[in-house]
């Protein structure tokens, strides 16, 4: 299910339904097309390049949100970069089965001495569902300080480097309640996504969330609620998502 409305703030608001612990593009992939259509209307007039996702607490279906994102974002442009920012929890590697053992904290090492971005650090994913090249930065191997690391001039400089080489950015960012990396890295990205469980998300700790982001000058230009309960009673078009 999907709908489209506007909320006080005049921030864009997506429902959409999916299943728990699924990372296919392809059951969603019309929702999340309708999803980036509403992003790219909510932005209009701006130079929306990079967008980073985080939530609440985990299990919020946040690295579904991005994966699938990025994916579909990669139907319409030719070059799109999926990141792992959540360098103590990743999972992006695993859900597109990827090597790991280097990624993002071994390019900002590298960026750090070079002020060059490597092309080594960066996979490929590819799908039948997209004809565009889909770049993905994993991880890459644990550090031992990475709030330091994600809120450095170095990281910011090397997002701003990345949006000059690719037509479209998505970061997948840790939850706000758990660290507070999500804060650097939506100050560098153009926008965030917040995303919030149907099933699993405490009111008050998406409304603290949600506070956090703004006393940061976080942009946040859209909600996505996840694991919506379908009504397989019913018929038609909101059955069908």
């Amino acid at each position: 299910m999907l709908k489209n409305k506007r909320n006080s703030t005049e921030k864009q608001t997506f429902l959409i339904t999916q299943p728990e612990n699924k990372h296919s593009k392809i059951d969603f992939k019309e929702v999340y097309r309708h999803i980036r259509t509403g992003i790219e209307y909510s932005t209009v007039g701006q130079n929306v390049k990079a967008i980073n996702v985080t939530s609440s607490i985990p299990g919020e279906s946040k690295s579904t949100t991005s994966i699938n994102l990025a994916m579909i974002y990669a139907t319409k442009y030719d070059n799109v970069l999926l990141i792992d920012c959540d360098l103590r929890k990743s999972t992006i590697h695993r859900y597109l089965k990827l090597s790991n053992s280097r990624g993002l904290t071994n390019a900002l090492m590298e960026y750090d001495e070079s002020k060059k971005i490597s092309s080594k650090y960066f996979q490929f994913y590819e799908d039948d569902s997209f004809v565009g090249k889909l770049s993905v930065l994993t991880s890459g191997v644990k550090v031992p300080n990475p709030t330091e690391l994600i809120g450095s001039t170095v990281f910011k400089d090397f997002i701003n480097d990345l949006k000059e080489l690719y037509d479209f950015i998505i970061i997948d960012c840790p939850p706000i309640m758990s660290v507070s990396d999500a804060i650097p890295i939506g100050n560098v990205v153009d926008g965030t996504i917040f995303v919030c469980s149907s099933s699993i998300t405490n009111r008050k700790d998406a409304k603290a969330s949600i506070e956090i982001l703004k006393k940061n000058n976080v942009n946040i230009i859209g909600t996505v609620l996840t694991q919506v309960e379908q009504d397989n009673s019913k018929n038609g078009y909101y059955h069908y998502y």
